[in-house]
């Protein structure tokens, strides 16, 4: 009677054993496999340079693809393309003072993120940035010498019968536009630093694999904006 009692206990634990540590197993194997290959921070880097220049260089680290960014890409860079194309600026001219502007804008604003929580399923990162003050870049538009300058010889010029063409295939008259915007970009003014807690969630790329990413990509995309 011991005997069989003492086989079958030994068969119950045998079982439970097995069947806990190969449930255990799994369940690691599982976090291993869905674990991010890069950090939080780098992440959130990327997301927010994205959604302030319409591109990044911590595209990997976030798992961006040129596919899935292509709609915010177009937008920012769209919409810097559209601002641009106001002033009597040759196409490649636009296109050149565009790259001037993002070159500017990734020094200045100073975008930084630190891991703050390290959670396995949602870390928080702190994101800070120095974001373009709107209503003084308005105010700096408005009495800017160079800008006022140009558009007063914009003015003469289209007065003595130069069309908007002639102006943008005129060298002389280009040099000086593009001189004077770069002169206005230079003197943007920025607000001072501020920080936000970005939470993260884990998100599965197009390659399969896992990748962290802003729970909430509207709030990221707002606060690395002009404000």
């Amino acid at each position: 009677m011991f005997k069989k009692s003492f086989a079958a206990l030994m068969a119950l634990m045998l079982m439970v054993f097995v069947t806990g540590c190969g449930g255990g197993g799994n369940d690691q194997k599982k976090a291993e496999v869905e674990k991010p290959a890069y950090s939080a921070d780098k992440a959130v880097q990327g997301y927010a340079e994205m959604y302030a220049f319409g591109v990044t260089n911590n595209m990997k680290e976030a798992g961006l693809t040129e596919k899935n960014t292509k709609e915010v890409s177009d937008k920012i860079v769209g919409e810097l393309v559209a601002g641009f194309s106001e002033f009597p600026l040759s196409d490649d001219n636009v296109a050149e003072m565009a790259g001037v502007y993002v070159g500017k804008l990734e020094k200045a604003m100073e975008i930084k993120t630190t891991l703050k929580k390290d959670d396995p399923e949602a870390p928080v990162v702190t994101l800070s940035v120095q974001t373009i003050n709107q209503k003084g870049a308005n105010e700096v538009a408005a009495s800017n010498p160079d800008l006022l300058a140009l558009g007063a010889a914009f003015g003469e010029l289209q007065g003595e019968g130069l069309t908007l063409e002639d102006l943008k295939n005129n060298e002389a008259f280009q040099k000086s536009a593009m001189d004077a915007i770069t002169n206005y970009i230079n003197e943007l003014p920025l607000n001072a630093e501020t920080s936000m807690d970005v939470i993260c969630e884990k998100v599965k790329g197009e390659d399969g694999k896992f990748y962290w990413a802003p729970k909430d990509r509207d709030a990221v995309a707002a606060f690395v904006q002009p404000q």
